[in-house]
């Protein structure tokens, strides 16, 4: 897969995790994020091991950076293929509903869906013309089914990028653009890892198969949704749990 793949949120988890697996699939791999360090040096890691990784520092919230940014990726590189957001924040506050501050809700949401939603915006018009592309959004499982207490904020803004998936995959299925959502369970993440503190272990105990999801498990379910192996496949939500729906 000889393809331009922009990676949203690349620089850490499962961003991180699927710029590798695309990297070594020979795909010229675009590391965006806010954190210009980290963007620099997971690129630097992935070009010292034989990958084409370059970094871009931008505020994918903000609608002037984000355009400014895919002005600048179709002047250094070819249009587009495969668009990853993994971009996502759990939000500063897991508690109950009526005491959720309302400035974390304009976070989590301008992170969680206006983001993805403006960089599919951004991608599209280019797709459709070269009569194809895949995009794969992170979601969640709380993209399937109510999180934790404290997560409705996040329930919501999971539920809202699945659906916009769904939507983008009728809409454009004529274009030969397909758009899927992966919802992985518990990824052991720093994200998760911030979100469970001291509970970790023991939901890693409580898993079926006894852990969480690797992140790297999750980078290879996205590329191959990403591949010709699933070219049938799009508008689907599909969850990576190691049995916990089941």
């Amino acid at each position: 897969m000889n393809k331009v793949v922009v990676i949203t949120g690349g620089n850490s988890g499962i961003g991180e995790a699927c710029a590798w697996k695309f990297a070594r699939e020979q795909c010229t791999v675009i590391v965006c994020g806010r954190n210009h360090s980290r963007n620099m040096w997971v690129c630097e890691c992935i070009n010292r091991a034989g990958g084409r990784a370059y970094p871009y520092s931008v505020d994918l919230r903000n609608s002037a950076e984000l355009s400014e940014f895919f002005r600048q990726l179709t002047l250094d590189h070819s249009p587009v293929s495969c668009l990853v957001n993994s971009i996502g924040i759990d939000g500063r506050s897991f508690t109950m509903t009526e005491d959720y501050p309302e400035e974390d809700f304009e976070d989590v949401m301008s992170t969680n869906v206006r983001a993805p939603w403006q960089s599919m915006k951004a991608v599209l018009p280019s797709m459709r013309e070269a009569g194809g592309g895949t995009i794969v959004n992170i979601a969640s499982l709380a993209g399937l089914n109510a999180s934790v207490t404290g997560g409705s904020v996040y329930t919501a803004s999971k539920h809202a990028l699945v659906g916009m998936t769904r939507a983008v995959a009728k809409e454009y299925a004529p274009y030969g653009v397909r758009a899927n959502a992966v919802c992985p369970g518990f990824v052991a993440t720093p994200l998760a890892e911030h979100v469970l503190g001291s509970k970790f272990d023991a939901v890693c105990a409580a898993q079926p198969m006894g852990r969480v999801c690797e992140a790297k498990e999750v980078a290879e379910l996205v590329y191959w949704l990403s591949s010709e192996a699933a070219s049938f496949v799009t508008g689907v939500a599909v969850p990576i749990d190691g049995g916990f729906r089941a």
